[in-house]
């Protein structure tokens, strides 16, 4: 049985790993925040029109969710995002990402990579954001994953992405 080489393996200190964890739990804080504002908006005016209920019960009915779905994203979403990891890292494979030692499927029959791409993040860190694609029965569904490029590994990035797109043609 042969061992699949990863496309990239990354090692971090712990500190450089856990300033990463604070910027990406920040954005995802702020996903979640707004997550819960469309909630709040959306979910009231539908029982309204859908269930023929007044504003305030809607509201009221729809709050608890506004907040809960949020938490229990932050919560149990983002099991990759520890802090304190004894070695952190990350290998990137034709078809999973690892990020110490949590698998996520990123291209099979069912998921797909959309995009990659390289962002910029605080304290001029460099993040690579992996944007996946999956189908449901309302169309296309996307969840991005963001990964901290180490400083002097920025030019394996490049490398990645771009051999990412000449295979995608």
């Amino acid at each position: 049985m042969e061992i699949e080489k990863p496309l990239v393996e990354w090692q971090y200190s712990k500190e450089e790993w856990n300033e990463f964890v604070d910027i990406e739990k920040a954005n995802k804080l702020e996903d979640n925040i707004y997550f819960g504002v469309a909630i709040l908006i959306i979910v009231p005016f539908g029982l309204m029109f859908y269930r023929n209920t007044n504003y305030l019960f809607s509201l009221l009915f729809s709050m608890p969710f506004a907040f809960l779905i949020p938490f229990l994203r932050m919560k149990f979403g983002y099991k990759h995002l520890q802090k304190n990891v004894l070695h952190p890292h990350v290998s990137i494979f034709n078809e999973y990402m690892m990020i110490n030692y949590h698998k996520i499927e990123v291209a099979s029959k069912k998921r797909r990579i959309k995009s990659l791409k390289i962002i910029d993040a605080k304290n001029q860190k460099k993040l690579l954001e992996v944007d996946i694609q999956w189908a449901t029965r309302k169309g296309p569904t996307n969840d991005e994953f963001r990964i901290l490029i180490p400083e002097n590994k920025l030019a394996e990035a490049e490398k990645l992405i771009e051999d990412f797109y000449k295979s995608d043609n």
